[in-house]
């Protein structure tokens, strides 16, 4: 379904019933498709929302207006349109930055938040200076991605996932070069981890133009972005969960999340922790619930 949000259209992902809701936003690149086994393995009785970023997926990609106080809002104004009075909030990457962004701007109905891998401010420019020729390079290749999908290489290169025998992809994209092969090989190992009922359309969404001009849109907006988080608060409403993956280096001070803060390592996942190892997601989620209506009963109780 689609929603109207701070002035734009969203694609959300609605189903299901019950209190809290559990809201998922996804990282760069990907989508509400993302997410589905994840949501099809939690149990019936609750209620799950998965929103595409502006940007990204079905949700419009307007040319401007990708601050993350912009991205928060969004996500506040699905929220209310749909009518959510508490939730429990599942952010990934970039995703999950939006949703600290969002907990500290409306801690009201936040009965927690869970962040796989968030994107760490201290890594990025303006702060990390020697990320800048990394960040530089993103958009060069990003607008290379862009130029490619037009001439349809990356479709061509995505579809050769699900047909081992496409010699004619396989030509175009060595004629490509480096880049394109590299393009394609990430493609296919992304790709690969997800549901295959799923992957058509994640390979379509990957191959588009479209994809490329907001990922270009989002890498702009980096630098205000750190700017804006880098020196935040920590959230001190609510418990924070952050699942850090195997593959990176754990993270050493946790007040930065807040004072209910804790981090669970993902020992078998890369970036992907929820393609990786789904389980230790929905072990996250379901621990969360329960705690929320242990509190939610002992409100009650005390009345």
């Amino acid at each position: 379904m689609n929603i109207a949000s701070n002035g734009i259209r969203l694609h959300v992902a609605d189903q299901g019933k019950g209190a809290p809701a559990i809201v998922f936003l996804h990282g760069w690149g990907a989508s509400t498709r993302t997410w589905e086994h994840v949501i099809a393995a939690l149990p019936p009785g609750y209620r799950t929302v998965a929103i595409d970023q502006r940007g990204w997926g079905s949700s419009d990609h307007p040319a401007s207006g990708y601050s993350l106080a912009e991205l928060a809002d969004d996500t506040e104004g699905a929220i209310k349109a749909l009518g959510l009075e508490r939730y429990i909030l599942v952010g990934h990457s970039f995703g999950g930055l939006v949703m600290q962004r969002f907990a500290l701007e409306y801690p009201r109905d936040v009965a927690g938040v869970i962040l796989l891998d968030p994107m760490r401010t201290d890594e990025w420019p303006p702060v990390n200076a020697a990320r800048h020729a990394t960040v530089a390079r993103a958009q060069r290749f990003t607008a290379y991605g862009s130029n490619v999908a037009r001439f349809g290489i990356t479709r061509l290169a995505a579809r050769s996932h699900f047909c081992r025998s496409a010699r004619l992809s396989g030509f175009l994209i060595r004629l490509a070069g480096a880049k394109g092969e590299y393009l394609a090989d990430r493609l296919n190992t992304e790709i690969g981890k997800m549901a295959p009922q799923v992957r058509p359309s994640i390979a379509a969404h990957w191959s588009a133009p479209r994809f490329y001009r907001g990922l270009l849109a989002h890498l702009s907006a980096v630098p205000a972005t750190v700017t804006e988080m880098h020196q935040t608060d920590p959230i001190r409403a609510m418990p924070v969960v952050v699942v850090t993956p195997g593959s990176s280096i754990p993270i050493q001070d946790m007040s930065k999340f807040g004072p209910q803060s804790r981090q669970v390592i993902a020992e078998n996942s890369q970036h992907w922790i929820h393609l990786d190892e789904p389980d230790i997601v929905l072990d996250a989620i379901r621990a969360m619930m329960a705690a929320a209506a242990a509190e939610t009963t002992t409100v009650v109780g005390s009345r």
